[in-house]
């Protein structure tokens, strides 16, 4: 049986795509699928995401057209905490202003998904037309637009919004819900331009839910608000949170503060500290970056722990 073993011919490896089972083949689709996410995870963000925090724990220096650090513990982060009197004020703000977007923007997309998903002519074109923010999105599109006065325009400039003011007051509305309800109006292209990834997602989300559940609420006599509520809303609930998830991480990217009397990004304030007073500024600008992911990944991961016991996962 020895010499057996030692004559065997061991069969050389032959890999066979064919034969491989259904669960096989979905998951090396899938890890192809994830290599190039796993690739730019590896080498464009965990790399400098561990030297952002080698250099908050150091205080930089230029030597010799190289730059040092000198471990100082949590002195930079006691400076932006407790010394840098905009940080703490710019850092509210930024979470107060994603509080007020993003249930808008999860509405409003929603809201069109539903309008866009309709039965009607012209519909593939009234979904391109959708589409085209996330075009504008890109980095060359987003520049010759700036550099045009239309982008500074808003939904105000285009027409007067003192008619709706007017009719919100004499309703009898709180004069603070009539100003929130004015500035999400007045804000609508922007609210637009910025929801079109969260219009395909839940447009796909929506397509995904069987008619055979509409045909029995229809047959039960449920009222069309009766079945958003009790089919459409929880059958879309996982793209609401996963919406939820890229709304929020795209209002803290791009979060808009106040910084004397003009408003400028949060990311553009924390790297005008890299300019603000030579290479000993490092160590606090990259304070700041940390600082500002901790509370972002923190604030996600409470609201999505929270949102995350009311969704529905349908067998």
């Amino acid at each position: 049986m020895k010499k057996d073993k030692k004559n065997a011919v061991k069969k050389p490896f032959h890999f066979s795509y064919k034969s491989m089972d259904f669960a096989k083949k979905t998951a090396l689709w899938g890890i192809i699928f994830l290599l190039p996410w796993l690739f730019g995870l590896i080498f464009f963000f965990l790399r400098p995401l561990v030297n952002t925090f080698w250099y908050s724990l150091c205080s930089m220096s230029l030597t010799d057209g190289k730059f040092v650090g000198v471990f100082n513990n949590f002195e930079n982060y006691k400076y932006v905490l407790t010394v840098d009197v905009n940080y703490n004020q710019m850092l509210a703000e930024a979470f107060l202003n994603m509080v007020s977007e993003v249930p808008f923007q999860i509405f409003v997309a929603l809201f069109i998904a539903i309008l866009l998903n309709g039965e009607y002519k012209g519909r593939g074109f009234f979904r391109a037309v959708f589409v085209i923010p996330i075009i504008l999105a890109t980095g060359v599109a987003t520049f010759n637009l700036s550099e045009t006065s239309l982008a500074a325009q808003s939904s105000e400039a285009i027409m007067n919004m003192d008619w709706l003011t007017d009719l919100v007051v004499n309703s009898g509305i709180p004069t603070e819900l009539t100003s929130l309800l004015t500035t999400y109006v007045n804000d609508i292209f922007g609210v637009v331009t910025t929801c079109g990834v969260q219009i395909l997602l839940f447009l796909s989300g929506l397509q995904a839910i069987s008619p055979s559940l509409y045909e029995v609420a229809q047959m039960e006599g449920c009222t069309a608000f009766e079945t958003f509520c009790k089919i459409t809303l929880p059958m879309v609930s996982p793209t609401i949170l996963v919406c939820l998830v890229y709304s929020m991480a795209e209002s803290f990217a791009q979060a808009q503060v106040s910084y004397g009397s003009s408003t400028i990004e949060f990311s553009a304030y924390i790297r005008s500290m890299l300019y603000a007073g030579g290479s000993q500024y490092y160590g606090y600008s990259a304070a700041m970056s940390f600082i500002y992911l901790i509370c972002c990944l923190a604030v996600i991961g409470i609201v999505c722990g929270i949102v995350s016991k009311g969704v529905f996962y349908y067998d």
